[in-house]
């Protein structure tokens, strides 16, 4: 390219949209077949289809296969070490968003309160 403009990456989107076979999310992740398989078996990844033949994978299993990687590689967490992680994490962010709707209330309240007290 002239002047020293470099050449656009090739980017992959990675979402609920797209779809990945058994084979393809195990060459994407560089992991085994048989290792997705028992994630899915601990509900770790939720494939589409009733076979793994037919399986197919949205782009967001390639995210969670990562964070599973991670978990076996740095902490030596078996699949069913990892699919408690996950569900850890989940209630975690489920009880910060609670926490958040019931921070957003109170601060209303004092708003409303505090206004009160502005009156004459």
């Amino acid at each position: 390219m002239a002047n020293g403009e470099r050449e656009p990456m090739p980017v992959e989107l990675i979402g609920p949209a797209a779809v990945y076979s058994l084979e393809e999310l195990s060459q994407n992740c560089h992991v085994e077949v048989a290792w997705i398989s028992e994630l899915v078996a601990h509900g770790i990844v939720e494939p589409q289809g009733s076979d793994p033949s037919e399986w197919k994978f949205s782009g967001l299993s390639i995210v969670r296969i990562a964070k599973a990687k991670r978990f076996e590689r740095d902490l030596g967490v078996n699949p069913a070490g990892i699919a408690l992680v996950f569900e850890l994490l989940n209630e975690i962010e489920q009880l910060h968003a609670r926490l958040n709707v019931l921070a957003g209330t109170k601060s209303s309240l004092a708003d409303r309160t505090d206004e009160h007290r502005a009156l004459p």
